[in-house]
């Protein structure tokens, strides 16, 4: 039984490595991440368990001490420590709803799994891991190139579409191919951190096959396949479009070969015939690069069909002007820019929180409180931005200075790692890996397939360094159970049960959300609040379940008043009342929640005028929380419009205007206010002003001017 029990360990880790990449699902409200970090959680939860039993079968403490134990433990402190303190605890605890990657349940699950990676995995178990890492990576490149020639395999297996093409998808993942990774940057990092290991085991074959007779012509074959895999991983790679990527592969390249060079230089093993074989290898590498990059081209050159049409040239400069998709997301011309000023908000929130940050994972809500006034200026000005784009900002401005260090120290004390056991390629290779996940995070924040690399590549390192076929401990002579190991194995089995059972639920929760979302979207107003409803029941503290059940019943409450049913329209008025009180309560420092409280409050005051009021009280809490976001005060102002207060809104519009002079709908209700108070040259100066600043060719300002003469 024990050996079954370490054999399934293994093969649990052989799951998470084969199927988190891939795994997606198309009817939770998040297909790509929730699916992903709800995965993690039960294959840790099933992986703790089986190495619990382990313990309790050989009756002795089974944990491989590393060099990683104590920062990743200062590490989990921090975490720890400010989500204590955190303004929003459930984000804190699973990771902001829509990312859900980084909450504390997430570190805590990484860094069991580097745990018990090293505590039971055996060098034969690792390589088998490596292997079905490739197949994985394999199968999304292949997914990846697929989608860029116009088919999506992802559409062909969503039931509602069925067709092999990229209609699913509203993002054109034809220009930027993202896979089963959800975003082009995100596949970036990840296939990047990979590449390296496929030169590793070009160079040495032993550490893919171990101890098998290779023939000549076995090994120059072996050889060949690590050559075209990296070729086909650089290939989706430069598809994904990733600047961030393609910079941390220029690094991950120079590192390898550099350290390969070094280590066949010093190491005395190594004869003539392998130093010459790895100037061999890194010429055919190289040279493979430059060719596969001048033919599919980089975000900064044409490729060679480009080349040769430069018609084709100028549309695609266009193209790349015109990306669908947030700018920090899918690039353009106004990334950095738009970057820039993020991170300047992050360091904000540093300033003010410099200990323990304002919570784990609370960048969504914090960032608001300091965002730049320049941020009204970019083409995103009213995005939410849930992250810095910095991975380390981000840790600066939400766990603070304790959180930051904690992070760096575990990266040091990884590339530390490293160093120790830099005596073969393939350690070179995960060391390379890492320092490009390092580069992309610089650039955009990690995920969960990158994250599961970050605490596993280390966990690999160290168990490669056993010889083939050693184990971590000795083996008991005599495999006896007795009853007392028998009950607290069944209490472990019945403890593990409930909380895959609490996972399924969370992910139920989620299935039901976006299910009722969807139908909310679809006017089908009555099963829609059915299925929110059960999603609240189930998940009773998720604040944005109660939010969406407050929109669809406030409908409700307004179709009954149209109908004439004021009995019905008062009944589901009440019950928005009190769900978006519930929402507002488990989440107070939302913003986007108290946006859609207010709009709530404005349809509802058709059947109640004193919802005017309640609008405005809700805009005046969120322009607290975001003292420079121009939406939220133009819509105060308006709100003061609508409650009779003229000399509030006309202060608040013009603050509106302070913060965004290009705000056209702010100029524009400025001068209807204007017309209303007789000071028609007043009203004229603004429209003026939209047609010389902001759209010279809008018909309806030019016809208000007309009116005016």
């Amino acid at each position: 039984m024990l050996e079954k029990t370490k054999n399934y360990i293994a093969i649990i880790f052989y799951l998470a490595f084969f199927s988190i990449p891939l795994v997606f699902h198309p009817q939770t409200s998040e297909l790509f991440e929730f699916n992903k970090m709800v995965l993690t959680y039960a294959l840790t939860v099933v992986i703790v368990c089986f190495w619990f039993i382990r313990m309790i079968l050989e009756k002795k403490i089974v944990f491989r001490r590393t060099i990683l134990d104590i920062p990743l433990l200062i590490f989990l402190t921090s975490q720890t420590l400010s989500t204590l303190i955190s303004i929003d605890a459930r984000t804190s605890l699973l990771g902001y709803y829509s990312r859900f990657h980084g909450g504390l349940i997430s570190s805590y699950s990484y860094s069991l799994l580097y745990w018990a990676f090293v505590s039971n995995m055996r060098y034969n178990t690792v390589v088998k891991s490596i292997r079905i890492l490739f197949i994985s990576t394999f199968l999304v490149s292949i997914w990846a190139i697929f989608e860029h020639f116009g088919h999506s395999f992802s559409c062909l297996l969503v039931p509602e579409f069925g067709t092999f093409d990229v209609s699913c998808w509203v993002q054109d993942v034809q220009s930027r191919v993202y896979a089963t990774l959800g975003q082009p940057n995100w596949l970036a990092a990840w296939i990047v951190a990979i590449i390296p290991l496929t030169w590793a085991l070009a160079l040495n074959p032993k550490s893919q096959i171990p101890n098998s007779k290779q023939i000549s012509n076995y090994k120059l074959l072996n050889k060949l396949l690590w050559i075209l895999l990296s070729s086909i991983f650089f290939i989706t790679l430069l598809y994904t479009k990733s600047r961030s990527g393609i910079l941390a592969f220029a690094l991950a390249f120079l590192l390898f070969w550099a350290f390969s060079f070094l280590l066949s230089s010093f190491n005395k093993i190594h004869t003539t015939g392998a130093k010459k074989l790895i100037v061999n290898y890194f010429l055919i590498v190289l040279l493979t690069t430059i060719t596969i990059a001048f033919s599919v081209g980089t975000p900064w050159t044409p490729n060679l069909m480009e080349l040769v049409n430069n018609d084709k040239l100028i549309t695609n400069n266009q193209s790349q002007i015109t990306l669908p998709g947030p700018a920090l997301e899918v690039g353009g011309s106004s990334s950095a820019e738009i970057r820039k000023i993020v991170w300047k908000g992050a360091v904000e929130i540093w300033k003010h929180y410099p200990i323990l940050g304002t919570g784990v994972e609370t960048f969504a809500f914090s960032y608001y409180n300091y965002r730049p006034v320049e941020h009204n200026l970019v083409s995103e000005w009213d995005f939410l931005y849930n992250k810095a784009h910095n991975e380390y900002l981000n840790f600066a401005a939400t766990t603070g200075t304790v959180g930051l260090l904690s992070y760096l120290t575990l990266i040091v004390s990884t590339l530390l790692l490293f160093v120790k056991y830099l005596k073969f390629n393939l350690s070179i290779a995960l060391l390379s890996g890492y320092v490009s996940i390092l580069v992309t995070n610089f650039f955009g924040f990690s995920v969960v397939p990158v994250a599961l690399l970050f605490f596993l590549f280390p966990a690999i390192a160290v168990s490669l360094n056993q010889e083939p076929g050693a184990t971590n401990l000795e083996p008991n002579k005599k495999e006896t159970i007795d009853s007392s190991q028998k009950v607290i194995m069944g209490v472990i089995l019945l403890a593990t049960c409930y909380v895959l059972f609490a996972t399924a639920k969370y992910w139920y929760g989620d299935f039901l959300y976006a299910r009722g979302k969807l139908q909310n979207d679809s006017q089908e107003y009555i099963k829609a609040q059915s299925t929110l409803t059960a999603a609240a029941k189930l998940s009773p503290n998720e604040s944005i379940y109660h939010g969406e059940l407050a929109d669809v019943t406030a409908t409700l409450a307004l179709i009954a008043s149209e109908e004439g049913n004021v009995d019905f329209a008062k009944k589901f008025a009440e019950i928005a009342f009190k769900e978006s009180d519930t929402a507002a309560g488990l989440s107070p420092h939302n913003i986007t929640l108290k946006r859609d409280r207010a709009n709530m409050f404005i349809r509802l005051s058709i059947t109640n005028p004193i919802f005017l009021i309640n609008a405005r009280d809700t805009l005046i809490e969120a322009v607290k929380l975001a003292p420079t976001e121009a939406k939220l005060f133009y819509n105060l102002g308006v709100a003061y419009l609508r409650t009779g207060d003229y000399e509030k809104a006309s202060e608040t519009i013009q603050k509106t205007i302070e913060m965004k002079p290009n705000y056209k709908e702010a100029h524009y209700a400025l001068a209807l206010m204007y017309i209303d108070k007789g000071e028609k040259e007043k009203a004229r100066e603004e429209l003026n002003y939209i047609l010389t600043n902001i759209s010279p060719d809008d018909t309806n300002i030019k016809r208000e001017l007309d009116e005016l003469q």
